[in-house]
């Protein structure tokens, strides 16, 4: 008796609470969805998948005049300065009674800015003056400024409103004041790594046109050598100079292991273990094993990369990484096994825009046929080719691009005289293109693949394949081969890889796709008469902390029963 009477005490003061709570409506609302409103008010309803929940909100009736007053400031601050707000509560609710009136609104424009300033200004004559919005024109002004170098522009926004006329002008007056540089450079780092190591993760120097987008790049740039565990850049700014101080602690826990299992549509279950050391010897180098088992592919890798290993040609301060990539690999084919070791050492550069990754590779492969198959060469077969890959990329964001372009061309060339057994060229270009306009975001990519052999014939698996999350999504990863092949699933010399993809965010972190994927490849060089195997489909989209979570699901147009599902971390433009 005495446990239930305690139960009751405890659970009393709850029960007391709900029943104090009142359904809050909203009564004249003409202008706004109730869910903005409710946002402006820091108030939610249940999500779209709670739909067993009671959409109608609740409050305290104790907070409803504050809610009163947030409420007109939203829409003195969305243009009604004159609107009439009124609560009006019984014993379950409280509604807020609103009569708008006239909204004030743009009468004219004034602006000194150039065009690439000039076009963040988005006001119309005519339009509603809203307050929010002229705030955000004059930051997104002054953070191009700052990309642009102008760190000592001086921006004078004034918006003149006439309660009585109900219209507001707008004026914006830019003064740059020259464009600034960056100064000293202080480097504080660990004792174990060289500053030449820091110095080419900067695409600047003392001396250089300053850019916001500069510092975002460094810590992008010194956080991608994965050896330390904080990154600190202070900017020091005098009139048009600005100073900088890097600090940077390294990271305590210098060795990981992953073990795990996973699934992937091609190859089934897989087991994969992956070893990395960080700042191995130092000079934030790294040294990694990865391992990969399933029933089709057995994998083992070792990678040693190596920041600032030597200075770029004809520069003083300006270094090249480098990174030696050695595998062994065995993989079971539909008409063929593969065994194959390769060693590819490369030295790149990242600067700003632009990347270049040249080297050379080296790869011994053994071919075995499963049975008579056509136009597949069997044998060993050992290659030699020095590779060179240009990358040029304006995207927003690597993980996330919401505009931008990116092109990369991509050329090895084999040579007898090198003693590979194969004399041949091998060229890949891409190019993407992305816009968004608010919750949408359309993206076109194109890839051109074009293989020349002017000595023997190179192995099935060097051959241009298409498929997977990132090429025709009505297929899985290389299941489409050359369609004018006579036999099936048959590597092409020359390539065409299209793709139209549009991202619509019903919320900020989910979101729909469709997108139309087209492919041709053929047998033959440089030949493009072969018909296009196309596809269209539809995916969801999801913004965790990692990147965009993508199902997609694509359909062949001309057979409905050839599909393929894709899961995948990241966008495929």
């Amino acid at each position: 008796m005495i446990k239930k009477v305690a139960i009751l005490i405890c659970l009393s003061p709850f029960f007391i609470y709900a029943a104090s709570l009142k359904y809050l409506q909203f009564s004249g609302n003409k202008y706004f969805e109730e869910d903005q409103i409710l946002e402006a008010l820091g108030l939610e309803t249940p999500s779209w998948y709670q739909f067993f929940k009671d959409k109608r909100v609740k409050i305290d009736p104790k907070y409803s005049n504050a809610l009163l007053q947030t409420l007109k400031n939203f829409y003195k601050s969305e243009g009604f300065y004159e609107a009439n707000i009124q609560k009006d509560e019984d014993n379950q609710t409280i509604t807020f009674i609103i009569d708008a009136k006239k909204p004030v609104k743009v009468h004219s424009i004034e602006a000194n800015l150039s065009s690439e300033y000039k076009r963040f200004i988005n006001f119309k004559k005519g339009e509603r003056f809203k307050a929010t919005k002229f705030i955000k024109i004059k930051q997104n002004i002054k953070k191009q400024l700052l990309i642009d170098g102008y760190c000592n522009a001086l921006l004078d926004t004034k918006a003149y409103i006439d309660l009585d006329k109900k219209t507001s002008d707008l004026k914006y007056h830019l003064q740059k004041n020259g464009l600034c540089k960056f100064g000293k450079i202080d480097l504080f780092i660990p004792k174990n790594i060289d500053k030449k190591v820091i110095l080419s993760r900067l695409n600047f120097r003392s001396g250089s046109t300053y850019s916001s987008k500069k510092i975002k790049d460094a810590y992008s740039s010194i956080s991608g050598l994965e050896a330390f565990n904080s990154i600190h850049i202070k900017q020091n700014q005098n009139t048009n100079t600005i100073n900088l101080t890097i600090k940077l602690s390294p990271k305590s826990k210098r060795i990981t292991e992953e073990i795990g299992v996973g699934y992937e549509t091609d190859l089934g279950p897989k087991a994969i273990f992956n070893w990395s050391q960080r700042n191995f010897q130092g000079d934030a180098r790294k040294i990694s094993f990865n391992l990969k088992y399933s029933k089709k592919e057995k994998y083992i890798s070792n990678t040693l990369f190596w920041p600032a290993f030597t200075t770029l040609p004809f520069t003083k301060d300006y270094y090249l990484d480098l990174k030696n990539e050695f595998s062994f690999s065995k993989y079971n084919y539909e008409k063929f096994d593969e065994k194959k070791i390769s060693n590819i050492l490369h030295l790149q550069k990242d600067y700003y825009l632009f990347s270049i990754d040249s080297g050379i590779g080296f790869e011994k492969i053994y071919i075995n046929k499963k049975g008579e198959i056509c136009n597949i060469s069997d044998g060993h077969f050992f290659l030699l080719y020095p590779f060179i890959n240009f990358i040029l990329d304006t995207r927003d964001s690597k993980i996330n691009p919401k505009n931008g372009i990116y092109i990369s061309s991509y050329l090895e060339s084999g040579i007898k005289y090198l003693r590979s057994d194969t004399t041949y060229m091998k060229f890949l270009s891409e190019a993407r293109a992305i816009r968004s306009w608010d919750k949408l975001t359309v993206a076109i990519k194109g890839k051109l693949g074009l293989i020349n052999e002017f000595q023997k014939s190179l192995p099935e698996s060097k051959l241009f394949f298409a498929g997977g999350a990132f090429s025709n999504r009505a297929y899985g990863y290389n299941r489409l081969g050359a369609t004018d092949s006579k036999c099936k699933d048959m590597g092409g010399k020359t390539m065409l890889d299209t793709s139209v993809e549009a991202d619509y965010w019903v919320w900020d972190k989910f979101g729909f796709a469709l997108f139309y994927d087209a492919t041709m490849l053929n047998l033959q060089t440089s030949k493009f008469d072969t018909d296009f195997k196309s596809s269209i489909g539809t995916g969801i989209r999801y913004l965790s902390v990692i990147g965009p979570i993508k199902i997609d699901i694509g359909y062949d147009i001309k057979d409905s029963s050839q599909y393929a599902i894709h899961f995948q971390v990241g966008q495929s433009f």
